[in-house]
């Protein structure tokens, strides 16, 4: 799991496989971000080989803890003939969360926004994130 910030979005990346045995890290990790102020978050798990009700779960339980904080979360998913995004169809992922194909399309309104100059539209980073690997 690495994660930084983009035009004050903070994306985390997820690879591998996220089920009982692993969740407890990636819980752990998005809720002390929530908890240190990031709002705006893109979760990429396009690199997920596999992912159990139990990741689905932790995915849904920081999209409500950053809604009761009025954030967003945004997902980007596997391509779309991969397993895993299938499995994460059956659950109704892309009824839940604002889902992309890629980080690129799920900050393309903010990357237009700092190319037209509509500064006020991209939250300004916070101060102390870096970018970093778990």
């Amino acid at each position: 799991m690495s994660y930084g910030e983009r035009y004050g979005w903070t994306v985390v990346q997820v690879a591998g496989e996220v089920d009982i045995s692993g969740v407890a890290a990636l819980r752990e990790r998005l809720q002390r971000l929530v908890t240190d102020g990031c709002l705006r978050m893109v979760v990429d798990i396009s690199r997920v080989d596999f992912c159990d009700s139990t990741g689905f779960a932790v995915l849904v339980a920081t999209r409500r803890m950053l809604a009761s904080r009025d954030g967003q979360l945004r997902l980007v998913l596997p391509g779309p003939d991969v397993h895993t995004r299938k499995i994460l169809q059956l659950f109704g992922i892309e009824r839940i969360f604002d889902v992309h194909d890629s980080v690129d399309d799920a900050l393309a309104d903010l990357r237009e926004a700092v190319l037209t100059g509509e500064a006020d539209a991209v939250p300004r980073p916070r101060e102390g994130t870096r970018a970093t690997t778990d």
